[in-house]
């Protein structure tokens, strides 16, 4: 993340994702809003955070 907020790669190297995951550098809220904004923003919201098969809110038990 400290290499990328240099090149300005992942917003700035604000975020990491992987397969599995989205980690966020600052914690609280409004970060974690302004980094999903920019991924909108950028169009990567649907590669980054992937809905899993067959599990959309009507698939959801509690």
């Amino acid at each position: 993340m400290e290499r990328w907020s240099r090149t300005g790669e992942a917003l700035g190297g604000r975020y990491f994702w992987c397969s599995d995951g989205l980690i966020v550098r600052d914690p609280g809220i409004d970060s974690i809003t302004q980094v999903l904004a920019g991924l909108l923003d950028d169009g990567d919201f649907a590669q980054v955070l992937q809905q899993l098969d067959g599990e959309g809110p009507s698939d959801a038990s509690f």
